[in-house]
């Protein structure tokens, strides 16, 4: 979930091997060689830095002085395997962050979503190209939006959490528990804010929406798509779904200051994020698998795997959205932040490297999203022929 301008609602180090200062030669799956250059080794069938560990945790704890941050964190994972793993800071007073703690996930959800939605194109259920009027007639130019344009934030309805009397709501009581319908109905009470399908228009709404038609397809309540059709096939052990405020042990907590105040924000009702069914909670573990998870298709056709990953509308620069993910230079991304939380995941496919990094704000952070600048160095420092511009 990206956030607004007014809303910010989206160490151990693992060591690897010593190598030989000429590389190293490694076996293969199929029995043939493969040779790193020097300063490099194979781990997961792809060659990366010898000393990713050492420079994830260095990035980690120049994170949390740099950003003025409660806690940081990373994990690198490369073909399956983690190769790095790295926290700083606290979860609170006296109680240092580790990487096995639990937090808010935000819009990392999204793309488990059309993961659903795409299970129901690749059973022959729906269409991307069928219209939103087929089951929602009531909402205005449902007739021009399709599941395309929704799960490609290009539908063109207005973002309810731009709205001035929303944000005075949630900031009034942070507590409110907000109902899908509550939010479609703010948000369509807007102009669009360009012709449906004309660009990219991020707008919370749309994943509302696309949560109501995945149920009603389905004919299940969300929540259940999204975990025995989802989660458990990704093998996603330490995600869990709640609109409520808890999260399961043990918490990372997160710190915010949108109200005026530098507050404990952790337990905040969640429920005005995305669709019901699609509020989440997870570990950095869980974030680099399953987006490894999409960015290999495993539970997609080859087809529709394609039309996941495919840039559909452009965002800025070189960064484009697809079917529920932003994709820039050939990565996969994610980057919430809100409450206090933030958030980053990317996986390039063609290297199998995952990357997932949080960040909590601090008492005078000033950065938005301090784990995107962390996971954009260490991307960097994996694959320089792909970097990354997240700023």
């Amino acid at each position: 979930m990206r956030s607004s301008k007014t809303v910010t609602l989206a160490c151990l180090g693992l060591l690897l091997s010593a190598l030989p200062a000429a590389g190293c030669t490694v076996s293969r799956a199929e029995g043939a060689a493969q040779e790193c250059p020097a300063g490099q080794v194979s781990r997961g069938g792809t060659c990366i830095a010898a000393d990713t560990a050492e420079f994830t945790e260095r990035q980690v704890a120049e994170a949390l002085k740099k950003y003025k941050l409660t806690a940081a964190m990373a994990e690198v994972w490369v073909g399956g395997e983690r190769v790095s793993a790295a926290a700083a800071g606290e979860t609170m007073t006296g109680f240092p962050a580790t990487t096995d703690m639990r937090l808010r996930i935000g819009s990392v959800a999204i793309p488990y979503m059309t993961t659903a939605l795409l299970k129901l194109v690749d059973e022959g259920k729906v269409e991307l190209d069928d219209k939103l009027s087929r089951w929602r007639p009531d909402l205005p130019h449902a007739d021009e939006i399709t599941l395309k344009m929704l799960a490609s934030a290009s539908s063109g309805y207005a973002d309810y959490v731009t709205d001035k009397t929303f944000i005075a709501d949630l900031y009034k009581d942070p507590f409110r528990h907000w109902t899908g319908e509550e939010r479609v109905q703010i948000a369509v009470s807007k102009p669009l804010v360009r012709p449906p399908g004309s660009g990219f228009a991020y707008s919370h709404a749309n994943w509302v929406l696309l949560g109501d038609i995945i149920s009603r397809v389905a004919q299940r309540p969300l929540g259940e798509v999204m975990r025995e059709d989802v989660l458990e096939p990704m093998g996603l052990t330490h995600t869990a779904i709640s609109s409520k405020a808890e999260i399961p042990a043990p918490v990372l907590h997160g710190f915010d200051n949108e109200r005026g105040v530098f507050e404990d924000a952790t337990y905040w009702n969640p429920s005005w994020t995305v669709a019901e069914g699609a509020v989440m909670t997870g570990t950095l573990e869980d974030m680099a698998k399953s987006f490894a998870a999409i960015g290999e298709g495993k539970l997609l056709t080859p087809e529709s795997h394609q039309l996941q990953l495919t840039p559909v509308v452009k965002v800025k620069g070189t960064a484009w959205f697809a079917l529920g993910l932003p994709v820039q230079n050939t990565w996969i991304l994610q980057n919430p932040s809100f409450a206090g939380y933030a958030g980053t995941v990317a996986y390039l496919p063609s290297k199998k490297i995952a990357i997932a990094t949080v960040a909590t704000q601090g008492l005078g952070s000033t950065v938005q999203n301090a784990s995107s600048n962390v996971l954009q160095a260490i991307a960097g420092h994996v694959a320089p022929e792909r970097p990354l511009s997240l700023g």
